[in-house]
């Protein structure tokens, strides 16, 4: 902890409770909806409302097109929510995702109309896309916002206000009597979830205006190109992200049955308790880390980027030797044949306790100019991934699964790592808080400096690592 001890009295310490604070809260009511639904719903209604929370999800991540990323790399903080360039920027962001949302409206709108001709669980489908369309619109503010400072406004709506109604609403059915099922309890999500972001949406509209709706000609082509290209990277990322993260869960639930899919989601939400930490850093650290490389500061960044990786790696570290002990228990809470598979938690607890380990990696990465090399290499270890996850699903069943990815995420970070390690000569793993580069030896640091010509163009296309 004397890690973050070092941050306090500061403006980003402030921060940083906060949006780990927003997280804790976030992470306990999810865990805590998981709950309620678990105790008012069959178990196979239980899993068929975790695949299709999981395809949604997955599908939002994807529908965003990346430009929750962009915003952040590339929107001009000091110059302010009226500067021509920041609302060119916003209108590119707008129209993007105009186009992911409608085209999964369209499709849930088919699927809606087809689902008498479609077989379980797949008639369900119409759902998981509605609310996939709502969750990219979530995910896109929520970054938006984050890059202000608007730590509350980007995290309480959807992290507090959003699952805490639906732990309500949920209970509040099961209690009258209703007999809901998975499709029913989603749609509730969905439409709680569509609240909450029409309260982010008015709020954004009221501090950035109209006038990103007038600026498509305000940038240069090039800028334009360049946003275009980026973009494409971050889509072709998420579409990884999403994969990663919700794909053995839609395949469990496809293949080897909805309870099994049921318990896998528990599974790895209680391990994701795990990665607060981590990602209170990807909601404060990373400007934080910015403000530093924009300054040529490559020996604070280091500094600042050692501290947070140890104090979350140790939070997890502690939060997993504990976990790891009373496991069979807090599966048993949600169904009790899931206490027999809490050797598979415990491994979902390492592989969170190694995603701390690596601190902000990925996002160091994704905004400092590698987003094309982590696309080559994700992809690389994507195809292997697969055949390791078949593999190990045929030898061992559900730890089979989380052993593969397990390796996955060990093999990712260990490639954003290695690139940030040679573009900066920067080590974002957690015992760089003692001495960067501890078990490959010491790196001159490099200060940073502004992008070749082929990836700016004036202030509008500044990154933070170039």
């Amino acid at each position: 902890m004397k890690a973050l001890w070092g941050l306090s009295g500061r403006v980003e310490a402030r921060r940083f409770v906060s949006a780990f604070s927003s997280r804790f809260s976030s992470t306990l009511l999810s865990f805590l909806v998981l709950l309620t639904a678990s105790h008012f719903l069959s178990t196979q209604e239980y899993g068929l409302y975790v695949f299709l929370f999981s395809i949604g999800s997955a599908l939002g991540l994807i529908a965003v097109l990346g430009q929750q990323i962009l915003v952040v790399k590339r929107y001009e903080r000091n110059e302010g929510v009226g500067h021509r360039l920041n609302q060119a920027l916003v209108g590119v962001n707008a129209r993007w995702l105009a186009l992911g949302c409608g085209l999964l409206v369209v499709a849930a709108v088919v699927f809606f109309v087809l689902a008498d001709r479609l077989p379980e669980p797949y008639r369900h489908l119409w759902v998981a896309l509605a609310f996939g369309a709502v969750f990219a619109i979530s995910e896109y503010l929520q970054n938006y916002f984050r890059i202000h400072g608007q730590i509350n406004l980007s995290l309480v709506p959807r992290e507090i206000i959003w699952r805490g109604a639906s732990v309500l609403c949920i209970a509040a059915a099961g209690i009258v009597g209703f007999r809901a099922d998975g499709e029913v309890v989603m749609a509730i999500v969905t439409m709680l979830l569509g609240a909450t972001t029409l309260y982010q949406s008015v709020a954004f509209i009221r501090g950035e205006g109209w006038g990103w709706l007038a600026r498509h000609d305000d940038v240069p082509r090039e800028t334009r190109k360049i946003w275009r290209r980026e973009s494409l990277y971050f889509i072709a990322n998420n579409v990884l992200n999403s994969s990663s993260a919700y794909l053995e869960t839609i395949l469990i639930g496809a293949v080897l049955g909805l309870d099994k899919a049921g318990f896998y989601f528990v599974a790895l939400r209680i391990a994701m308790l795990l990665i607060l930490p981590v990602a209170a850093i990807d909601t404060v650290g990373i400007p934080m880390i910015a403000a530093r490389f924009q300054k040529s500061d490559n020996a604070g960044a280091q500094l600042l980027i050692g501290r947070l990786s140890f104090a979350s790696f140790c939070i997890s570290l502690l939060g997993a030797a504990v976990l790891a002990m009373v496991a069979p228990f807090v599966l048993s809470l949600f169904n009790a044949d899931f206490a027999q598979h809490a050797d598979v938690l415990t491994a979902l607890c390492v592989l969170s306790v190694s995603q701390a380990f690596f601190g902000p990696g990925s996002w160091l990465l994704m905004i400092g100019g590698g987003e094309r090399f982590f696309l080559i290499a994700r992809a690389v270890i994507f195809v292997f991934y697969l055949g390791l996850l078949y593999g190990l699903a045929q030898i061992g069943g559900l730890m089979g699964i989380a052993i593969a990815s397990l390796i996955m995420t060990l093999a990712t970070n260990l490639a954003a790592w290695h690139w940030i390690k040679r573009k900066y000569a920067i080590d974002n793993m957690a015992t760089a808080f003692f001495r960067p580069f501890v078990f490959t030896g010491s790196a001159r640091s490099a200060p940073a400096h502004p992008p070749p010509d082929d990836q700016s163009t004036g202030p509008a296309a500044k990154t933070i690592a170039h």
